[in-house]
């Protein structure tokens, strides 16, 4: 049996990093494979043969091939989440749940299988490898083969020749997706994407006491904060003697304040939790500038903005807003094209869980 512990009891796997990210999970070691194509009618309905895990044009998808793809992904979830990771449950859309070790091994193999659709499609796209290319992945090939061990290798059932194809339909398949995604034009404005990040000075109009009970202040205890609202207002106005700003954290931790550290937000998210009107108030400040005491049903505030656009969480956000476009783009290509490609193949009928199961998360 083929397992997490198998691999660990021996020299860990030097790992191939994918080029190519096309699902909501990245993985660190895309699937070998032959290249070639077939006609889809002579594929089998169901893969057949003692290592034979499923078969995609005409082609066998080998055991130790799933392998060395399933181990990296168990690898990566288990460093990130922990070795109890594959005993949770995920929500699906639908409002069922479903065991992440059961999405992950289907995750596994249509990742192979979007490989392999993209190697296919490699010349409609005029893409090819280069001497360079080449060159590089001979090199990579002779350098991850060094470094298995005679066991690894009869263990995975590998060939160096597997390994050279593999990172040979690595590359070509994520020189294909780039020119998808440079042809498709995908872009996400700054203002689509925008993060905000700004510090909200809160005189809450309730206290709470250590029970967790909150009680309303009388209006005498919220003329009171506001009071305070108006002196953290001059204080936030008025530079220091060096010519610096005031520091809204400071200032809020010396009115003992309940969060001092700023907020990052979306539009939508400042719009959901302040309400339209004050939203607006926000979003008419400039960099640096503090509003004037505004009051909302729950207390008077402060909102001192740092960067209406922040240049870092924002970048950050338009990445995983065009990944996001970018696989929904990809994925209407892809329903489309395996059709074409191999029309015989679906997961649950293609793939011997008999052979695959040996491969354990």
């Amino acid at each position: 049996m083929f397992g997490f512990e198998h691999v660990k009891k021996k020299k860990r796997f030097v790992r191939l990093t994918s080029l190519l990210l096309v699902s909501a999970i990245s993985l660190t070691f895309t699937a070998c494979g032959s290249g070639s194509e077939a006609d889809p009618a002579s594929t089998e309905q169901a893969a057949s043969g003692e290592n034979v895990v499923f078969r995609f044009q005409g082609n066998d998808i080998l055991k130790g091939e799933v392998y060395l793809y399933a181990e990296s992904v168990i690898e990566d979830y288990v460093k990130t989440y922990g070795p109890d990771i594959w005993s949770m449950n995920v929500l699906m859309p639908e409002g069922q749940e479903q065991s992440l070790r059961a999405l992950t091994r289907k995750d596994v193999i249509e990742n192979i299988v979007k490989v392999k659709v993209l190697v296919a499609k490699a010349n409609d796209y005029g893409v090819s490898l280069s001497t360079e290319d080449k060159k590089k992945i001979e090199a990579d090939t002779e350098a991850f083969w060094k470094n298995l061990t005679d066991i690894q290798i009869e263990d995975t059932e590998l060939s160096r020749d597997q390994v050279k194809v593999c990172m040979e339909d690595n590359v070509l398949a994520a020189k294909v997706y780039a020119v998808i995604m440079e042809q498709a034009g995908i872009e996400i404005s700054d203002e689509r994407a925008r993060e905000t990040t700004f510090y909200d000075l809160y005189f809450p109009f309730y206290t709470e006491n250590s029970d967790g009970v909150v009680q309303p202040m009388d209006e005498a205890a919220k003329k009171e904060q506001y009071d305070k609202a108006v002196q953290a207002y001059d204080s936030l106005i008025s530079p220091l003697d060096t010519g610096t700003e005031r520091d809204p954290a400071v200032i809020a931790a010396y009115y003992g304040l309940m969060d001092t550290m700023p907020k990052t937000m979306t539009p939508e998210e400042v719009r959901s939790e302040y309400g339209k009107e004050v939203a607006d108030k926000i979003y008419a400040l400039e960099d640096g500038a503090t509003s004037l005491v505004t009051e909302t049903e729950y207390g008077y505030h402060l909102f001192c903005m740092k960067a209406l656009t922040d240049r870092v969480a924002t970048d950050k956000r338009k990445a995983e807003m065009e990944r996001e476009e970018q696989n929904k783009y990809f994925s209407k290509l892809y329903t489309q094209w395996l059709k074409e490609i191999d029309p015989n193949y679906h997961y649950e009928e293609s793939v011997n869980f008999d052979v695959y199961d040996q491969i354990t998360f």
